[in-house]
């Protein structure tokens, strides 16, 4: 039987079947895997699970722990997993064999195909989402010009169906983490001239506003251009944002602690517009 992925994003769905591989496999011969990428470069394919699969299996499968695969599944519960959950899988785009090498095997591959969505470019898709030549991408596809449309399906590459080992993988949040990973050191360096700080409530963000592409942050207390910490204790997770002002006083009651941008909400697994969190600071 022939298995096709379900496109996601984390603003766009298309409708498709997901691959369930068999109860010795994660992928097959059969199967296409197709990818949809989010506004912070996420790119994510979903799996349903079949008979005898576990959670465990497919996370190893994947080249991901138990805790970064819960990242990808918000509200995930490990031990409610059952035959049709639909599980998120990230791809690094290292795991992607752009191109054929030498002693390439089809039949050890899945071909990985990318859906065009409103408002890409085959530039952006090429250089930016893929690493690849425009021409190289335009010719793998018989196009005889840079004219997408929405739903167009392009290939990419493949992908190996032994699945993704973890040293193809930079972190659990992927380019997400990586952006962070400079407000993280200048948190650390702020240690050592500053006493260290915390206090918890309420943080606030736009759910609205998803054009964000920084880590930013408003407090009462720390310094503007200084660095804060935000854990989320129901995610388990922090992110670190740079202080662009106060909170508005007139605007807010005591119980928040801190406004932050979209991208940091997004990075803490944040869904609701106000979420309690624990916040730490130097001054």
């Amino acid at each position: 039987m022939r298995n096709l992925v379900l496109i996601f994003s984390l603003f766009c769905c298309l409708q498709a079947n997901a691959i369930t591989g068999d109860s010795l496999n994660y992928l097959t011969a059969k199967d296409t895997i197709f990818l949809s990428i989010g506004p912070f470069g996420e790119k994510y394919f979903t799996h349903e699970m079949a008979p005898k699969q576990t959670l465990y299996s497919l996370a190893r499968f994947y080249g991901l722990s138990l805790d970064e695969l819960r990242y990808f599944n918000q509200g995930l519960n490990p031990s409610a997993v059952k035959v049709g959950t639909q599980i998120k899988v990230p791809v690094p785009n290292r795991a992607i064999k752009r191109y054929q090498a030498f002693d390439f095997r089809e039949d050890e591959h899945v071909p990985v195909y990318y859906v065009v969505k409103k408002g890409d470019t085959m530039y952006r898709i090429a250089k930016h989402h893929f690493k690849m030549q425009v021409e190289d991408m335009m010719q793998r596809n018989s196009l005889m010009d840079h004219t997408l449309k929405s739903g167009q399906q392009l290939h990419v590459g493949w992908m190996s169906l032994f699945g993704i080992p973890d040293s193809l993988r930079h972190e659990a949040a992927g380019p997400l983490e990586r952006k962070n990973a400079s407000l993280k050191k200048n948190y650390f360096n702020e240690m050592s001239r500053h006493r260290e700080r915390e206090h918890q409530g309420v943080a606030v963000w736009q759910t609205d506003n998803k054009n964000s592409t920084d880590f930013y942050a408003l407090h009462p207390y720390a310094p503007v251009n200084s660095t804060v910490s935000v854990y989320n204790p129901m995610s388990h997770r922090t992110v670190y944002a740079k202080v662009i002002g106060k909170v508005p006083e007139t605007a807010y009651e005591n119980e928040v602690i801190v406004i932050i941008s979209p991208l940091a909400a997004h990075l803490l697994g944040a869904i609701d517009s106000r979420f309690f969190v624990k916040v730490k600071y130097h001054k």
